[in-house]
């Protein structure tokens, strides 16, 4: 059984992670998440990529990559950075990808770290996410460094293997002051462990500053003005909002209620992707729909009744962010249009989104 974790200083929105990186079997040793794997192929769509054709080279298919808790090993998540490079014939895509992979609303669990209060605390924040999504590599922020600086550990025998995934990892991290500052990052120096793959003229033309290789470390300094200056997104009551919305599914956790919590975060995180129904989500476990069916029922909710929660919890962030239309806010939430919205908005609330 999962325990739940205290609160690390009162306000941790990701504590239901600790959770399960502390139990020894909850979470496989050099993985990556299905739900990363997907952030990296929109981004590859997004960049002129055949998705399809992207996932049949990898071997993945859309069951597998629906469940956002599922996890791919590392030499498949080796594979994927490869055939990518193959896909686009570039070496250096997975920079571009890194660099716009990033979250876009409420249905990636990451997306609340925007509103911590600074890019120091938003960087802490994805060190704690980092883990569940991959962790291949682990990843460490020294803010009280001078300069600040990240370091990247991994097996130092797989040095020239991971270079792309660890270069992407790198990328992610730097990109956050265009997430979060809309500004590149005032990146001091970056150091890799491995070899370069491409010209290192290059790394130091994406990266904004000299790149060198062979080093005893994977190690990138930045800047302490930039990472200490305040985020345009921070919002504490939205914090506190997004931190109460996993409280519940933690609870059922700790009671055994495995199943309903599992469904909790793959409803989450499909939202905005597909038509969310029973049989899709069934087979993203890999058990049949009655099976499933009859599991969220013994747990206490019915898997529509599940699905009005997850809507109803995302549709109030959406409401707090206060910058999406309410068409936008239907499409989030999975209806086909707004009207469809419009109604269940009414059984909810008794009243008209657009009088809320």
């Amino acid at each position: 059984m999962l325990n739940v974790a205290q609160s690390l200083g009162g306000r941790s929105i990701y504590n239901w992670i600790d959770n399960l990186l502390r139990d020894g079997k909850a979470i496989p040793p050099d993985t990556m998440s299905a739900s990363l794997a997907v952030r990296i192929l929109r981004a590859a769509v997004a960049e002129g990529g055949d998705r399809r054709a992207i996932l049949s080279a990898i071997g993945l298919d859309e069951t597998r990559l629906r469940n956002p808790l599922s996890r791919i090993s590392w030499q498949v998540a080796i594979r994927f950075f490869k055939i990518l490079q193959m896909h686009f014939n570039d070496p250096a895509v997975h920079l571009r990808l890194g660099e716009k992979a990033a979250m876009q609303n409420f249905s990636d669990f990451g997306y609340a770290t925007r509103l911590e209060t600074d890019l120091a605390s938003v960087i802490k924040a994805h060190v704690q996410l980092q883990p569940l999504r991959q962790n291949i590599v682990r990843t460490e922020f020294h803010s009280d460094g001078k300069p600040p600086f990240f370091t990247w550990e991994y097996s130092p025998d797989l040095l020239q293997e991971y270079a792309s995934f660890v270069e992407f990892s790198v990328m992610t991290f730097a990109r956050l002051s265009h997430q979060v500052l809309d500004e590149p990052p005032l990146l001091r120096s970056l150091h890799f462990q491995h070899q370069p793959q491409f010209h290192v003229a290059i790394y130091e033309a994406v990266f904004r500053c000299p790149v060198a290789f062979g080093m005893p470390q994977t190690r990138m300094e930045i800047a302490g003005r930039q990472v200490f200056r305040p985020s345009p997104f921070a919002n504490q009551a939205l914090f506190n909002a997004s931190s109460e919305r996993f409280e519940q599914p933690a609870k059922w956790m700790l009671s055994g209620k495995t199943r309903l919590a599992f469904s909790y975060f793959y409803l989450a995180s499909e939202l905005d992707k597909s038509p969310p129904t029973l049989d899709r989500m069934a087979a993203s476990f890999g058990i049949s729909e009655r099976t499933l069916r009859r599991k969220l029922v013994d747990e206490g909710m019915s898997f529509r009744n599940l699905l009005d929660l997850v809507r109803k919890d995302l549709c109030n962030l959406y409401f707090m962010e206060d910058t999406r239309s309410l068409s936008e806010i239907a499409l989030l939430l999975g209806y086909s249009d707004l009207s469809a919205f419009t109604r269940a908005y009414k059984n909810w609330t008794g009243t008209s989104p657009s009088r809320r």
